[in-house]
């Protein structure tokens, strides 16, 4: 299941401000602020991205039950 329209837009938004914190950290804090920063924007990344896959893996296997034969022979029975 995709990410909802809001959640999507919360975390695109969340990632901007964390964007420009990371800009200001990297002029004026020690480093360990800005790779604390930078951890919380991939975080995010992260989080779209795994969610993109999982639609993409729901598609197929969707797709393999649709055709007959339920997907097994790709994943192994696993889904």
């Amino acid at each position: 299941m995709a990410l909802s329209k809001n959640v999507k837009e919360n975390l695109d938004e969340a990632q901007s401000y964390l964007r420009a914190a990371l800009a200001n950290a990297a002029r004026s804090e020690k480093s360990n602020i800005a790779h604390a920063i930078s951890e919380l924007v991939v975080g995010i990344d992260r989080i779209m991205k795994i969610d993109e896959f999982s639609d993409k893996i729901e598609e197929i296997t969707d797709k393999m039950k649709k055709d007959g034969n339920g997907g097994s022979s790709f994943f192994g029975g696993l889904f």
